[in-house]
């Protein structure tokens, strides 16, 4: 074993030992974190915070940030756990065997494999889990294939929905509009705001876009509004955010990319009140 495999195989053994691709929710650790040195895709090393889960979320390539904020949108996904291991690693090595795939490995020690995101869905059925990995169509290689042929294998064997994610396949008109607010889901991201901020301006701010009826750039009703209320430059759009991230307002999200000079409309799904009921007791 060279001494580049032996140093993998101590890293690897380690990151088990301190549970890494173990637990759930807020308590989940990546198994691989931005922060390993890893050479991501086209230098797409993304950290994030779950609106799901309230943890930092790894994504190490731009196609795994754009799904990442597609799940956190969708109401049916419960837990994001990406960087997934398929443990134990014997089971890897056994099923290439069985298909006649070399393995990955590192100067010849094999490395633990690792598939993008397993989902946890909520269904008429009760919760399930689901797993999703995720590449562009042009780097389906015949190498990526094999590699993948032994994740569906691995979790064929364990009945877990396995498939590929492309490009295609993720909304990006959505998936900007998730981006651009996303920021902007915790009220502890924006100093100076918090919920009895929230509860004076929200109602008035909802008013002046219901008046204008998408006539006028939204930054405009936002300043408009900041100095209304003699509020610093900004908070207002903070709060606008804020109110379609935890979906108490809502706009076409997947028909048009937001525009922040471009006119809006949106419409309110929950009471103002109840929303910010939610906000003085913690987040959404």
């Amino acid at each position: 074993m060279s001494k580049r495999g032996a140093r993998k195989e101590k890293l690897q053994s380690n990151y088990i030992k301190k549970g890494r691709g173990q637990g759930a929710g807020e308590n989940y650790q990546p198994f691989i974190q931005a922060h390993d040195n890893k050479i991501a895709s086209e230098g797409w090393l993304t950290r994030h915070k779950g609106w799901k889960t309230r943890r930092i979320h790894h994504t190490l390539s731009e196609h795994e940030r754009k799904y990442l904020y597609y799940c956190e949108w969708l109401n049916g996904v419960t837990d994001i756990r990406e960087q997934w291991p398929l443990l134990p690693l014997e089971r890897t090595m056994e099923i290439a065997e069985e298909l006649g795939i070399k393995h990955p490995h590192l100067d010849g020690t094999p490395v633990v494999m690792t598939t993008d995101f397993r989902l946890t869905l909520e269904t008429r059925n009760g919760s399930r889990d689901v797993i999703r990995t995720v590449k562009p169509r042009e780097k389906l290689s015949d190498r990526t294939l094999e590699l993948f042929e032994i994740e569906r294998v691995y979790f064929a064997e364990q009945g877990i929905d396995w498939c590929i994610i492309t490009e295609d396949k993720i909304p990006i008109n959505l998936v900007k509009n998730v981006e651009w607010m996303a920021n902007a889901k915790y009220l502890e991201n924006q100093p100076g705001v918090n919920g009895e901020l929230v509860e004076l301006v929200s109602e008035g701010l909802y008013d002046v876009f219901m008046k204008d009826a998408g006539q006028t750039p939204l930054i405009n009703l936002c300043l408009r509004t900041d100095n209304a209320y003699h509020l610093e430059k900004g908070t207002c759009m903070f709060v606008l955010q804020y109110m379609l991230a935890n979906k108490f307002w809502g706009t076409e999200m997947s028909k048009r990319i937001i525009r922040e000079r471009e006119p809006l409309i949106i419409y309110e799904i929950q009471p103002v009140q109840k929303s910010i009921h939610l906000v003085k007791r913690g987040g959404a």
